[in-house]
């Protein structure tokens, strides 16, 4: 029996890679969509700043406390003066005297639950809620900029052993809160605009 040659396929050569066109047309669809994002108000969460037109300051009396934990409403309103203060660019008033627009809080409720138990039965980690009305509104006209009926912030914080100990870990976790609960006021009411 004869031996049969292998059988081979017509093949052309691969083609040449075409030279790539380096130059203002290739750069122009990235050019377009960063210019278009920018156009569109893109920016980076929490960093926004600003306050409708004609807003330059703002007054933050003492925001009212209708909970039993005594000098909530001092803690949280100092943390929102600081916010403010450092992310606002506008002038910060212990009132509504002088101001454009003034912001009120009404704490609403503060609780703390236990939501970790060890064996032996005793809370390990609590967690601290508060809920707060906030508005923002403008002084000459009492046209409210923005506002949250019921803004709730919440965090979770791990208690030792003896009472004195759990205290002290209360009010540390209360500024903690108080410092989220401020920052993420501040943030809603600066990017709402």
């Amino acid at each position: 029996m004869a031996a049969m040659a292998p059988r081979t396929r017509n093949r052309q050569p691969a083609p040449l890679a075409r030279p790539s066109r380096r130059g203002p047309a290739r750069l122009a669809p990235a050019l377009a969509f960063a210019l278009g994002s920018l156009a569109c108000g893109y920016h980076l969460a929490g960093r926004s700043s600003t306050l409708p037109p004609g807003i330059h300051s703002v007054g933050i009396p003492t925001f009212v406390n209708r909970t039993s934990r005594p000098e909530l409403e001092q803690r949280v309103t100092e943390h929102v003066i600081d916010e403010f203060t450092t992310r606002g660019r506008v002038r910060i008033l212990p009132g509504e005297e002088g101001a454009n627009a003034v912001l009120k809080g009404t704490i609403l409720s503060y609780t703390v639950t236990p939501v970790v138990i060890s064996q032996l039965g005793r809370a390990t980690r609590y967690e601290i809620l508060i809920t707060a009305h906030v508005a923002l509104s403008e002084t000459t006209t009492d046209r409210v900029l923005w506002e949250d009926d019921h803004f709730m912030f919440k965090r979770q914080y791990d208690v030792p052993a003896t009472a004195q100990a759990f205290t002290d870990q209360e009010i540390v976790a209360i500024d903690d809160v108080a410092t989220d609960f401020a920052r993420s006021v501040v943030t809603s009411i600066l990017e709402g605009f």
